[in-house]
């Protein structure tokens, strides 16, 4: 049996940052991961500038600067949302976590692919991993695991953190595509695209996009449909497209540790649940895992006691932005068209716009700044008080998670 001080489940945006903060303090660390490319995954890839400060992406890798968004209104207005400089880049995403991953192994991190976790089992002294590994059964054990592994995941049961209700995820679908003439992303809202949500179109390179959307009943939803519109009014070129589905988590599970177990990234919850990006929280979680575990090596201590410090940190740091996304989200699934016009044509004023961006007001990683600006407008807080009751109780709750005055302009 091989032995390791920490092994990490999953080589996505956490789990790598999490291996090479722990390698470069010396900690003996394997990365486990069932995909034979690391950063494999579905995703938009677009990530806000703070996070590629904190990470910067290869210049190869960044397929260009998010400065304008055109929105289109379920009436068939568009409007376009834009600053003088970029909020958030558009990346290669499976080559950005590629390079976490590789900067892991270059501090001193192992990893092994193609192969699964099976089973887990926790001792006082130790935890036992069932690997599936090239149609063989590997037995490892380290002092820690963190459990890194996405969304889909059989193991946190395992080590008795259960994961949230069902109605707490999304589902994602996202589709490569051909486009002409499109320079900007693209937002589509209403119903007769994705009904309590909205799609995206934003291109990446030499006429390549990539159309997605996010939403939370797969059958109320005709994503096929809502891609057919769009080759049909010559947005997208027609093709033999093959659209895939994944889920996303908008809220975090109830616990995020237990003795000698982190979870983070994901598998924990930590996406915007306005957007269902993940990557920049994800990040932050690995690095707080690894800064408690290497206190726990330090002091000993391996125990949920110890550990919790890690669910503090990121509490601290982000539960007030998943939380005021979350009721964000809430509150515009219960929006109808009517209303969605409405509050477009709103965000469509320039002076609006300047309001919402001044002193810093949108972050492309922290949304409960424009959530907590755009509350207190007086119209579009009389507009949304004016909704029936089901979404006048989730204006007050997320009224109560950002706005910390009263209405003003």
């Amino acid at each position: 049996m091989e032995y390791f001080d920490v092994i990490i489940i999953g080589a996505g945006p956490s789990g790598n940052t999490a291996a090479k903060d722990l390698a470069n303090f010396g900690v003996n660390t394997l990365v486990v991961d069932w995909r034979e490319t690391p950063g494999d995954k579905l995703c938009t890839g677009i990530i806000g500038i703070e996070c590629s400060r904190e990470l910067p992406p290869d210049p190869d890798i960044v397929y260009g600067e998010a400065l304008e968004v055109t929105v289109h209104s379920p009436n068939g207005d568009k409007y376009s949302l834009s600053d003088s400089y970029a909020h958030a880049l558009i990346i290669d995403r499976v080559r950005y976590v590629q390079k976490m991953a590789d900067e892991a192994q270059v501090s001193g991190a192992s990893y092994l692919l193609n192969s699964r976790v099976t089973d887990i089992k926790l001792t006082s002294d130790f935890v036992e991993l069932s690997v599936m590994s090239h149609s063989e059964i590997k037995k490892y054990k380290s002092k820690m695991i963190i459990i890194a592994t996405g969304f889909s995941n059989n193991l946190l049961n395992q080590v008795g953190l259960d994961k949230s209700k069902r109605s707490d995820y999304l589902v994602a679908t996202q589709v490569g595509v051909r486009v002409k003439d499109i320079n900007n992303i693209q937002l589509y809202t209403g119903e007769y695209m994705i009904k309590g949500s909205f799609a995206w179109l934003v291109p990446t390179f030499n006429s390549n996009a990539l159309f997605g959307a996010i939403y939370r009943d797969a059958k109320s939803v005709d994503i096929r449909g809502a891609l057919s519109h769009l080759i049909e009014s010559g947005i997208i070129e027609p093709g033999n497209y093959d659209i895939e589905n994944w889920g996303i988590p908008i809220k975090p599970i109830p616990k995020t540790f237990s003795d000698r177990v982190l979870v983070v990234g994901d598998a924990a919850g930590f996406t915007k649940p306005t957007t269902g990006g993940g990557i920049y929280y994800s990040i932050l979680s690995g690095k707080y895992a690894a800064k408690t575990i290497c206190g726990a090596f330090y002091e000993g201590d391996f125990s949920q006691n110890y550990l919790e410090s890690y669910e503090l940190m990121w509490k601290d740091k982000f539960s007030s932005e998943l939380k005021s996304g979350y009721y964000a989200r809430l509150l515009y699934e219960s929006l109808d068209d009517k209303t969605l016009n409405i509050l477009l044509e709103k965000f469509a004023n320039r002076s609006f716009q300047d309001k919402l961006l001044s002193d810093g007001g949108f972050s492309f990683d922290w949304h409960s700044s424009v959530i907590s600006k755009t509350l207190k407008h007086k119209e579009v807080y009389s507009i949304l008080k004016s909704l029936g009751p089901q979404s006048t109780k989730i204006l007050a709750k997320l009224f109560a998670s950002v706005v910390r005055d009263k209405v003003t302009w």
